[in-house]
């Protein structure tokens, strides 16, 4: 195929990605009110009462302007920024739809974030370098193409550039820019590091575009290594001259690729390969010389792909309690008991719900849970039944005697729980929507916060200016202590509080990123990179002096001491995952720190040189920026794209304005549309507010109209005629969107009711029984429910494992209408296991009544349910079906076919369909089985994922054979 014209369908695929109707946007509650302040660069806008936060994170971002834009070469537009403190997720984005960026201000518990850095300070470096990458995007042809298709241009255009550089090259940046960065964390390399020292490097589209078949460290982890590589043997500007080669004209294939080529002499594979046998050597060297601590591994389950068992506890000195999870699991508690022959008995507990996550950590979630007096306590994410940006993080406990689980506290933010020895209280990190960090104790069996003036001591003597935040609270084996690791200014300290005596001991450990202190005896355990190489340490509380415990070679993590103070269990990683490690907890063999030798490995090293070794961090300013009230209403137009826009099958096309308002309350799209099948252009707008706690959603269309149908006045139908005729709707209703999930089970509900006006003019056909159309006026209403359960699903599942889902609607003319009209309908599913793992089985039923005799009724509505597969639709008064569908796995080949496509796995579906149609006294049965054969691939090693695929259907009544193509999934 020429270039030209791949490049041409390529767009013509692109621009498909961006047409869609108004889905539920992520709102704060209407009750939140708006402040914003303006500086040379950006506009920050908050909710009001954290004013404070807003001024320093204004400096930040104005302090951090020059030096994070400048390897790339370009300057930013000014940018809208909005904090979020109702979320208790920790991430950012940038978005063109409309163009901001999102701050949530929550920062995390998990140490491999951010590290040392203070969590708004990562964020105004790494979001803020996308903003500069997107940018760099208005430059040659992609500059022509915004001015044309606005903000969709550049959103479409940006996937011709591999995700891995996006979070790469700004990994890279906060790396270089701040003294905590990821690229400085062992636990971020972690999973990329153990398989190039055990020989398993992937191939390049494995390796970026991940699999099925094997655990692939994600795009933030190999696009940094790929990046800071470049960056490493070239100019701190390569990465901008590439991206000013590469979007001189984009939709040229592997442009970006060509690019990287043309200004290094290497092709995007060498680059990889070249990395990564970089990177082999550098730690195959770190390796030297190491003198492994020994271990033993606690035997497991057989797993055949990789698998983790995380964060152990004693739950006596044979049982230890921790979390299972991978690519063929979803997350559940296990136990692992000890046997004398030295097997273990795995034991599956109970699964919980959404755990705690930071959203794109390399490590998801901090995943820590509490055990103590035959009980577990973890934390769980809470939701807010409509406000998306609105959410909790709630304590669960779960009785290992009766077997429950009982959520103990609701709506709140708390962190990090620690069950006390007795089991009685619940150490935990707290919240505010101030971002003010505090210790609270609360009452096991009521939840209830306890206030007393322990808990206030806790939190007396830090600076509240500076925002401590605390960070994997712990009791003491003995109950007496509490360990705590304190985040300051950008510094790390473990602070010990003696809860008899009342007195506080501050260990300051300056950016070394410790994490997890556990206190035993006169010993604090905790997770350190010392070294270069995650290990466990103790401090001697009484001294300060320091060990080493663990050594070894990938990572070890998260130390519990047995009851009888006699082992230690900890996490230690192999190639296979995290498996849980025990050794003997023996003072007298651990290392002094200071004899251990330095094996960090500083891969960003030059990065710092070509950035002058700044740390952003520690240069910010101080200025006092004016605040101003924040008007949604004076904001609510912001158009963010404009021009022609088709849709995902190439029959509609649009050229119109779309808007939508920085805090996601109202969405707008107006212009003309063109139906390519009818061949008739119409106006349309559509607006959605959203700001309510119903949705109020509002379209207008005015145009042509064409349609065929028989003409004849009696059976058989076989004469037909086109026709043109003009059409006027409004149609305008309230939707409300609720969420329920509060356990493995995610779970929504959406109702909703509209009204429709619709007004036909010039519509030339002759009366018939038949007709579905006619000049006049409808009006109509709709009332509709859908709901799902549906069960959290492991990577590899191709359905969830148990689910339930159900859609109603019903239909029908208002008074004064000149058609009358009614319909209902229901639809259900329901999901079960399959025979093996990962297969599926799903049930569904439906049902449809609509009386189409002519003299009662003359309008069809069209009816939103599923129809037998191979059969076209056929009107009638009654359909029922039933459709059984077994979907299964058939294998993961990892297959790359050239540079074109990779494909992870291969899927099939058998299934069997029965409809059963009547109308009046005629009736009909329609019966076909088949198989769907399906295959997941990526497509120039660009994501998103696609599935497409062939169907094979057998026609019981007809006695004949079809094969179909099947399109699953194209990414829009």
């Amino acid at each position: 195929m020429k270039p030209i014209c791949l490049s041409a369908l390529f767009f013509w695929f692109l621009l498909s990605l961006h047409a869609q109707t108004f889905s539920i946007l992520e709102q704060n509650p209407t009750s939140i009110r708006w402040n914003q302040l303006q500086t040379p660069r950006f506009r920050i806008i908050y909710p009001r009462g954290l004013d404070s936060i807003a001024q320093y994170t204004a400096n930040l971002l104005q302090t951090n302007y020059a030096s994070v834009s400048h390897t790339l070469g370009k300057q930013p537009r000014k940018l809208s920024v909005v904090l979020q403190n109702q979320t208790t997720i920790s991430n950012g984005f940038v978005t063109m739809f409309p163009r901001h960026s999102e701050f949530f201000t929550t920062p995390p518990q998990d140490p491999t974030l951010a590290g040392t850095n203070n969590w708004l300070g990562l964020l105004s470096v790494h979001e803020f370098r996308h903003v500069v990458q997107y940018d760099k995007m208005l430059t040659g042809f992609t500059k022509g193409a915004y001015w044309i298709f606005g903000n969709n241009a550049l959103g479409v255009i940006s996937l011709t550039v591999p995700n891995w550089f996006w979070e790469g090259d700004a990994v890279s940046t906060e790396t270089a820019l701040t003294s905590g960065g990821r690229g400085r964390i062992p636990r971020f390399d972690l999973e990329f590091r153990t398989r190039l020292l055990t020989g398993s490097e992937f191939s390049y589209s494995k390796a970026t575009c991940r699999s099925y078949k094997d655990y692939i460290p994600n795009h933030y982890v190999s696009g940094y290594f790929l990046s800071s590589y470049l960056r490493r043997h070239y100019e701190g500007d390569a990465w901008g001259k590439i991206l000013t080669r590469h979007y001189k004209f984009p939709l040229e294939p592997f442009s970006f690729s060509g690019a990287i080529r043309k200004e290094t002499g290497m092709k995007v594979e060498q680059l990889y390969h070249e990395a990564a046998k970089e990177l082999a050597g550098l730690w195959r060297n770190q390796l030297n010389q190491l003198n492994e601590t020994q271990a033993t591994l606690l035997p497991t389950a057989r797993n055949k792909v990789m698998t983790n068992y995380e964060f152990p506890q004693y739950l006596d000195n044979t049982t230890i309690v921790c979390r299972k999870s991978g690519i063929g699991d979803i997350e559940t508690y296990v136990s692992l008991k000890k046997m004398e022959n030295g097997k273990a008995i795995e034991e599956k507990l109970f699964t919980p719900g959404i755990v705690e996550f930071t959203s794109h950590a390399s490590n998801p979630s901090n995943g820590m849970l509490s055990v103590a007096d035959s009980k577990i306590v973890w934390t769980e994410h809470g939701f807010d039944p409509r406000w998306n940006m609105r959410d909790y993080a709630v304590i669960k406990l779960y009785d290992l005697s009766s077997q429950k689980i009982r959520r103990i506290t609701r709506r709140t933010k708390l962190f990090a729980p620690s069950l006390s020895p007795d089991g009685k209280t619940i150490l935990a990190v707290e919240y505010t929507a101030q971002n003010q960090s505090s210790l609270q104790l609360l009452d096991t069996q009521t939840g209830q916060i306890v206030q007393t003036d322990l808990s206030q001591w806790l939190n007396e003597g830090f600076n509240a200016s500076e925002h401590p935040l605390f960070q994997l609270p712990r009791f003491s084996s003995d109950g007496n202590y509490i360990t705590s690791v304190i985040l300051q200014e950008n510094s790390k300290s473990i602070v010990l509080f003696d809860l008899k005596n009342r007195t506080k001991q501050s260990f300051p450990f300056g950016d070394e990123n410790v994490s997890h202190p556990v206190k035993h005896g006169e010993y604090i355990y905790y997770n350190s990179p010392f070294t270069g190489i995650d290990n466990i340490y103790a401090l001697h509380a009484p001294t300060g002096k320091k060990y080493q415990v663990t050594s070894r070679k990938f990572g070890a993590y998260n130390a519990t001491i047995s009851p009888d103070g006699k082992e230690i269990a900890f996490n230690d990683f192999t190639p296979n995952g995290f498996r849980i490690a025990t050794m003997q907890n023996d003072p007298s063999s651990w290392q002094p720190l200071e004899d251990l030798a330095n094996r960090t490995v500083s891969f960003y090293r030059p990065l710092l040189l070509q950035e002058g070794e700044k740390n952003l961090l520690r240069m910010t300013s101080h200025d006092s920026y004016t605040i101003k009230p924040y008007s949604k209403l004076a904001n609510l137009i912001n158009p963010y794209s404009w021009g022609p826009v088709v849709n995902s099958t190439g029959s509609d096309f649009f050229v119109g304005i779309s808007s939508q308002d920085i805090l996601s309350t109202t969405a707008i799209q107006t212009g003309i549309g063109y139906d390519a099948n009818q061949r008739t252009a119409s106006y349309i707008g559509n607006i959605s507010y959203q700001g309510l706690y119903p949705v109020l959603d509002l379209n207008v269309s005015s145009g042509s109209r064409s349609g065929t149908g028989y003409v004849d006045r009696k059976l058989p139908l076989d004469s037909t005629r086109t026709d043109i005729w003009r059409e006027t709707s409004i149609s305008g209703g309230v939707r409300l969107p609720l969420t329920f999930t509060r356990s493995k089970f995610r779970e929504s509900l959406v109702l909703s009711v509209y009204s429709g006006y619709t007004k036909v003019t010039d519509y030339d056909f002759t009366a018939r029984s038949y007709s579905e159309q006619s000049n006049g006026s409808l009006y109509d209403m709709r009332y509709a429910l859908q709901y799902n359960r549906l069960r959290k699903q492991a990577l590899r599942d191709v359905f969830p494992r148990w689910g339930q889902t159900l859609t109603s609607q019903y239909r029908h003319t208002l008074p004064g209408s000149d058609f009358t009209g009614t319909q209902y309908t229901v639809q259900g599913g329901l999901f079960f296991p399959g025979l093996a793992k990962h297969h599926g089985f799903l049930l569904r039923g439906n049902f449809k009544y609509e009386d189409v005799s002519a003299t009662r009724q003359n309008y069809r509505f069209a009816a939103p349910i599923v129809f037998v597969r191979g059969q076209s639709y056929t009107n009638s008064t009654y359909y029922t079906g039933v459709y059984a569908d077994y979907r299964f796995p058939i294998f993961y080949p990892d297959w790359t076919l050239g540079r074109w496509f990779y494909i992870q796995r291969i899927k099939g579906n058998l299934f069997a369909d029965y409809g059963r149609l009547s109308t009046g006294n005629a009736s009909a049965e329609l019966t076909s089985i088949g198989v769907d054969i399906s295959a997941d691939f990526n497509f120039m090693r660009l994501l998103p994922q696609l599935e497409l695929g062939f169907r094979t259907v057998y026609r019981l009544q007809l006695g004949d054979i079809i094969i179909q193509p099947l399109v699953i999934d194209i990414g829009f």
